[in-house]
């Protein structure tokens, strides 16, 4: 498959992975169910297919922005029937509330410790030459997140910074006392993560074998305790969380919990850390969203004393500029061929934006919120380099967005698309959703990704922000991978959208 760029007209759809459903799966999304998922992708003139966040989270945390590791693909989803001698495991309902994250975990775990022991007696040469190759490319990060795991494990999951202070400091002595006492544990990790990524490269197979371009999400910060934080403590502020100022989404702003980046440090690095990982997503996928791009120019600082005033670091727009400047050319550098795309929505000055443009990086067109001077946006014109949507997982569904506009923002809304039809009722007629999906497939951006409830006009959201419901981060799409081919409540709609797909030149057979 070439590689990709930012100007290619394609269309997509973005599902996190947890949501996926299989008759195989043990209670949530698994990584091979993206195998079928691609194949059905590309039956309907789809050539994107966009995950929210897979590594590993922090325990009993649902959000994948909250994670455990920068780099670690989460367990859970790795798929038993594939890993030679697992176990299979009985599956987890989690239907009826909360997805059973920590015990599905738990439960795989267990399965893959029994296939690691077999794996150790009985490996054969070739996947142990697989695993020697996997150690030896990741073990910038591999050994220290085995390391943290295996600490973490013995000491019952408690948090680093309850450690004791020698580990908690990562003197050497201890570290190296650690990792001959728990030995076995750290091999036992690694080789989970070898697991996890030997099936995701099938997954890249069966995409580009399919044309279809996988695209990842990189989160802006990861979890205070985290293998990461841990591993590089001088590069955050431990008396600071990072979070965003007040404005038309939160009178008061929000504190996101997650550590605050050591800005000097950071950069003394030339952004070290976030060249690895933008690395390491360039072996995952085709195309990665970095999360959150204004806090690479500013961040948002709420001090843990509530004494300390708030405030944006670095406080200066050259400084600002400056910094963002050099984390884009670290990222671009460090991207190879996969295609980085930057969440720019929300309070961006315009300079952040136009600087994006300038260095060949897209950005978010959201068409509910793409107004000139309170009207509406015509999809038709918005900039080539640009990602166009119907909403994000933060964001209601299109129907339930629908339903909640007054008739004069409806009409509005539609004579933007060119659409005339009755606005009275909350429910959209199926006619006039499919011209909606239809008109966002005729943008101007290069890049159409929908989420893909609103595909079909499912009602189900993903995140409610700043809220803790246990509806958060749980969905689960009502068909399974098998079924979708052949499930009759689809075919209309992936037919229309395969036709616009077509009509607007966003698949290969344009």
């Amino acid at each position: 498959m070439p590689r990709p760029s930012p100007y290619d007209r394609c269309a997509g759809f973005v599902v996190p992975l947890f949501s996926l459903r299989s008759g195989r799966d043990a209670g949530i999304g698994e990584i091979l169910d993206l195998v079928p998922l691609v194949k059905w992708a590309a039956s309907f003139g789809q050539r994107v297919v966009q995950l929210l966040p897979i590594t590993e989270t922090v325990p009993g945390e649902a959000s994948p922005y909250n994670a455990l590791s920068a780099f670690a693909i989460d367990p859970l989803y790795l798929s038993l029937h594939a890993v030679p001698h697992a176990p299979s495991v009985v599956p987890i309902d989690g239907d009826t509330g909360p997805l059973p994250r920590s015990a599905i975990r738990a439960a795989k775990l267990e399965a893959l410790a029994e296939a690691f022991d077999t794996f150790q007696s009985t490996g054969r040469s070739a996947a142990r030459k697989r695993l020697g190759t996997f150690l030896d490319t990741n073990r910038d990060w591999l050994d220290d997140y085995a390391l943290y795991q295996a600490l973490k494990e013995s000491f019952g999951a408690s948090a680093w910074e309850e450690w004791p202070e020698a580990l908690k400091r990562r003197e050497p002595q201890a570290l190296a006392q650690a990792a001959a006492r728990l030995a076995a544990r750290i091999e036992f990790f690694r080789y989970v993560q070898w697991q996890a990524a030997e099936q995701w490269q099938r997954v890249r197979r069966a995409a580009a074998a399919q044309a279809v371009r996988l695209m990842g999400d990189l989160p802006f910060v990861i979890g205070r305790d985290s293998a990461d934080v841990w591993a590089r403590q001088d590069e955050f502020d431990p008396t600071c969380s990072v979070g965003a100022p007040p404005d038309d989404f939160s009178e008061s702003g929000q504190s996101w919990n997650l550590p605050m980046y050591n800005w000097p440090r950071v950069r003394a690095t030339n952004f070290a850390w976030w060249r690895r990982r933008a690395q390491h997503a360039a072996t995952l996928y085709d195309l990665f969203r970095i999360d959150h791009i204004i806090g690479f120019f500013r961040s948002y600082a709420i001090p843990h004393d509530p004494a300390r005033p708030r405030g944006f670091v670095p406080a200066a727009e050259p400084e600002q500029q400056q910094q963002g400047e050099a984390f884009l050319s670290a990222v671009i550098e460090a991207s190879g061929d996969a295609v980085p795309i930057a969440e720019d929505l929300g309070t961006v000055p315009d300079w952040v934006r136009a600087t994006l443009h300038r260095r060949g990086i897209p950005g978010y067109k959201v068409f509910r919120w793409e107004r000139a001077n309170g009207t509406f946006c015509d999809p038709r014109t918005y900039d080539q380099l640009s990602v166009a949507t119907t909403g994000t997982h933060d964001t209601g569904t299109l129907v339930e967005w629908w339903r909640g506009l007054a008739p004069a923002d409806r009409t509005a809304a539609l004579a933007a698309l060119g659409i005339a039809a009755n606005v009275e009722s909350p429910t959209l007629a199926a006619a006039v959703y499919s011209r909606i999906i239809a008109s966002l497939y005729e943008a101007g951006s290069a890049l159409v990704i929908l989420p893909i409830q609103d595909l079909f006009g499912w009602p189900d959201r993903i995140n409610v922000p700043d809220t803790p419901s246990n509806q958060n981060w749980n969905w689960r799409m009502p068909v399974s991978v098998e079924q979708l081919a052949d499930a009759p409540e689809l075919r209309a709609a992936t037919a229309a959208l395969r036709q616009a797909a077509v009509a607007t030149g966003r698949t290969r057979e344009s």
